[in-house]
């Protein structure tokens, strides 16, 4: 199950765009998954789940685009940030 591998790579990338930015917390993490990526949604979902546990993904749920064609992109990051 390759969907635990790309949880793991998806959560540190998470951890270092939270941490570039000082963020607080993540809300949010939104992922674009293409049909013919080789991933099942299911899986990646209950992987996401079971690995955010204390981590700065803890308490942000996981939002699945299904899109056509074969592509798995970070799309989007939600996160709470202090005023500069």
């Amino acid at each position: 199950m390759h969907e635990y591998s790309i949880v793991g790579a998806l959560i540190e990338r998470v951890e270092r765009e939270a941490t570039a930015r000082h963020a607080t917390r993540v809300v949010r993490v939104h992922v674009r998954l293409g049909e013919f990526a080789g991933v099942e949604p299911e899986l990646l979902a209950t992987a996401y789940d079971t690995f955010r546990e204390r981590t700065v993904c803890e308490g942000a749920p996981l939002v699945l685009d299904r899109v056509p064609g074969d592509e798995l992109v970070l799309q989007r990051i939600e996160m709470e940030v202090p005023d500069v």
